[in-house]
């Protein structure tokens, strides 16, 4: 066996029992909290690994250089993946196993659960169920997508585990909302991410207007026309006159950083959409780029520099010529200002996004948090009444309005009870100490924290198989990062081991490995029971199969004498042998090229196969008009083969190959040409 703490060495253990055996066998407990029988890896070496693997970030060749360097234990790639995914099942088990006392913990004062799943189109992903207040992943499950049926499992058998929340938070889904639908009956508030909340609205408003200036744009080539303008310009320098596309000169650094300012702005990076309209942005930049030519590249300036401005205000002067984008751009601007106050009512900045800066949000006291909220909703009661008074009389009561007032209205009055009512835990002298979040950012920190994590240990850039691969239980291991957690589990992170060894003591049963992908499960098992039973049903038919008969010859006289067989002439001989040395005579198969001949046999189609060219021509026939061509050239030299002469038709338009085909020179007529390479031998 191998330890951390010792290495490799064989254990011993004597087994002891009462004479008339009426008790079990005594075994060594030290042994036991070590390792599991039948195991070779103790369970503090499985707890090394694991926590290298999912806390620390590290790689299976990094776990085993430290191992072999400060240990030396020496381990293969697939022992590490195979003691982590034992890891995982033991932790899972001690998890649900610990779920009381962590139960009693957390109803202490209340727990907000968040709800969210990565889900990619057709392949399946992670559902987690969070404490908001604490970080703490309650529960998680591999689903094959965000319908209400896969999702409303695991909700209800974290309720079971952990207690009722105080409130859930969770996206506009269907899915989640059909999830939590129990606890809403119950009397939890049931609140949306008002991130979430704000992306629906402008998805709602502005998709099909943004796509249509996206093919409009990509229709222009301005973007691709200005990419290879500033190609052009990086040759040039300040300081020396250089000799390039747009003359001989200098160009300011200014003007390349004009050029690459109206391609893609300051270079920050962009909050997510709808939040930001790049290709809106990019046509606001290009009918600035002249007046921002004016102010960064001044006068004078030398000939390369003004005939690229030239070509600039040209080229951006494109767009304006094109009324589709004109219109277009109008109604995004429209709709683009009705968003920003609806943001500026929700008080959602680019900090309080899920790929915003955290650094930038400010530091809120529980207290005036919930204050903030309380302002929130008054604010957002005010803009619904102007919004009502903004609403063109023709959008009152349409199902499918369509201005920009009328969706931001529809959205704020279908969904104004699930916006507010976050409840707040007070401690006993009355004061605010937590508020449930607004956002459903805790969780989405968290997955764009673990997609990092596990670009760090598989050391690859592209996920998309990792991430369907990983196991639930990953997430549930995050949880060890937080003092508390490991407190109430397992006192400290020393101990752990000496938990798990005390869950396998008491518990009979092996967890398994970890399930890693759901999406084909049920139908790989089909697949592997339709395998096996057909070859089963193979193999019983061959057994069931008679024997291939043996062909039985027909008996040859031999009761002659040899005297007498010398007296037989050769046709006697074969005629007497022909059952027993010559096979029977088989049809020879039918040429493709050759037509039927009257009497059964073939005749071969004459010019079925045209002669190529350069041939040398043909062999005078009667009445043709053909020459023969040079003796010498009968033979060809570099193949050594013969060519023969192949009888071939000219159609209507004197083109050999179009027309009837004909059997004999009599039949072709004078028109008939022979020639040709390696052809048919004509009867």
């Amino acid at each position: 066996m191998i330890t951390l703490s010792h290495g490799a060495f064989d254990a011993r253990e004597i087994r002891k029992r009462c004479g008339d055996r009426s008790c079990p066998p005594v075994r060594s407990e030290a042994l036991r909290r070590l390792v599991k029988s039948g195991q070779r890896y103790a369970y503090d070496l499985i707890v090394h690994v694991a926590l290298g693997r999912y806390i620390k970030g590290q790689q299976r060749d990094e776990i085993r250089r430290e191992l072999s360097k400060e240990r030396g234990i020496d381990l293969s790639a697939g022992t590490v993946s195979a003691l982590c995914d034992r890891f995982l099942s033991l932790f899972e088990a001690l998890h649900v196993h610990r779920a009381p006392q962590l139960r009693a913990h957390l109803q202490q004062g209340g727990y907000p659960l968040h709800l969210d799943a990565t889900c990619e189109h057709g392949k399946g992903g992670l559902f987690l169920c969070m404490d908001g207040w604490r970080g703490w992943t309650l529960w998680g499950a591999r689903v094959p997508s965000e319908n209400a049926d896969h999702l409303t499992s695991v909700v209800d058998r974290t309720v079971e585990l952990f207690g009722r929340p105080v409130a859930t938070m969770r996206d506009m889904g269907d899915g989640g909302a059909h999830a939590v639908e129990r606890l809403r009956k119950d009397g939890v508030p049931d609140l949306i991410c008002h991130y979430h909340f704000a992306g629906a609205v402008g998805s709602s408003l502005f998709d099909k207007l943004y796509d249509h200036l996206r093919g409009i744009l990509r229709l222009c080539r301005v973007r691709t026309d200005l990419r290879t303008l500033l190609r052009e310009l990086r040759p040039y320098n300040t300081s020396r006159a250089t000799e390039g596309r747009w003359g001989l000169g200098c160009v300011r650094e200014d003007l390349k950083a004009l050029v690459l300012w109206v391609l893609e702005g300051d270079g920050r990076k962009d909050v997510p959409y709808p939040f930001a309209l790049p290709h809106l942005e990019f046509v606001r930049r290009c009918r600035q780029a002249v007046e921002r030519a004016q102010q960064w590249v001044p006068c004078p300036r030398t000939q390369p520099e003004r005939r690229v401005i030239e070509v600039l205000a040209r080229r951006v002067s494109r767009l304006e010529r094109d009324p589709r984008l004109v219109a277009t751009v109008e109604s995004l601007d429209e709709r683009w200002r009705t968003f920003s106050e609806l943001r500026g009512v929700l008080r959602l900045s680019d900090a309080d996004l899920p790929r915003g800066d955290t650094r930038l949000a400010p530091r809120q006291l529980p207290a005036l948090e919930w204050l903030r909220l309380e302002q929130i909703k008054q604010a957002v009661e005010s803009f619904e009444a102007e919004l009502k008074e903004r609403i063109p009389p023709a959008e009152h009561g349409k199902s499918r309005p369509s201005s920009a007032p009328a969706i931001v209205l529809k959205y704020l009055e279908r969904n104004r009870a699930h916006l507010f009512g976050h409840p707040a835990r007070l401690d006993p002298d009355g004061r605010v100490v937590a508020v449930v979040a607004r956002t459903n950012n805790v969780i989405e920190h968290f997955f764009g924290k673990d997609k990092q994590r596990l670009r760090r240990r598989v050391g690859r850039a592209h996920l998309g198989q990792d991430l369907e691969q990983q196991p639930a239980q990953v997430a549930l291991v995050s949880n060890l990062r937080h003092a508390d957690y490991v407190q109430v589990l397992c006192g400290s992170l020393d101990h752990l081991p000496t938990a798990l060894a005390e869950l396998d003591m008491q518990s009979a049963v092996d967890p398994g490995p970890p399930v890693r992908d759901q999406r084909d499960k049920h139908l790989q098992q089909r697949v592997r029971k339709l395998l096996a039973a057909t070859e089963s049903t193979s193999a019983a038919e061959a057994n069931r199969t008679p024997p291939r008969p043996t062909p039985q010859l027909e008996p040859v006289d031999v009761s002659l004498r040899w005297p007498e067989l010398e007296a037989l002439s050769e046709d006697e001989l074969r005629a007497r042998c022909v059952g027993v040395f010559d096979p029977p005579p088989q049809p020879k198969p039918r040429d493709p090229r050759a037509a039927p001949g009257g009497d059964g046999a073939e005749a071969p189609l004459p010019g079925a196969h045209l002669p190529r060219r350069g041939d040398g021509g043909g062999i005078r026939v009667p009445g043709s008009a053909l020459h023969a061509p040079h003796p010498g050239r009968e033979r060809d030299h570099r193949h050594h083969l013969w060519r023969i002469p192949v009888l071939r038709p000219e159609g209507p338009l004197g083109r050999p190959g179009h027309g009837p085909p004909a059997t004999s020179p009599a039949q072709a007529g004078p028109r008939l040409a022979v020639g040709g390479r390696n052809r048919i031998l004509t009867r």
